[in-house]
């Protein structure tokens, strides 16, 4: 039983990894993605429409995450509800668990949409 907890956070690890750099691709981000100090200097001061773009593809790449962990959730609730040993209440947390990652995914998108569009009306 555990090798099937194990294999979860493995196989999310390798699905992130791959997913991070196919939506920079698709963004056409260049570069570093900026860290979280320089995402907070980009919300202040940010003007231009690379300052914009970086943004927009800080939080797409941020939906992508919280996209993966409502997959991990899902997975996981389905692993309690195939385990006849594990409490059913657990199963219920993790789609609740799921739920929030979507709801934070969809925000993600949300200000990535707007900084595209600040980006365009910027050049």
């Amino acid at each position: 039983n555990l090798k099937k907890f194990a294999f979860v956070p493995v196989l999310s690890l390798v699905l992130s990894a791959s997913s991070f750099v196919s939506a920079q691709e698709k963004m056409n981000c260049q570069g570093k993605m900026p860290k979280k100090s320089e995402v907070r200097s980009l919300i202040a001061n940010g003007k231009t429409a690379e300052d914009h773009q970086k943004l927009a593809c800080y939080f797409r790449s941020e939906a992508r995450g919280e996209e993966e962990r409502a997959k991990y959730h899902e997975d996981m609730g389905k692993l309690y509800a195939s385990n006849s040993n594990s409490k059913r209440d657990m199963v219920s947390h993790c789609k609740q668990f799921a739920e929030e990652a979507r709801k934070a995914a969809a925000a993600d998108n949300e200000l990535a949409a707007e900084h595209e569009k600040m980006a365009e009306e910027a050049k």
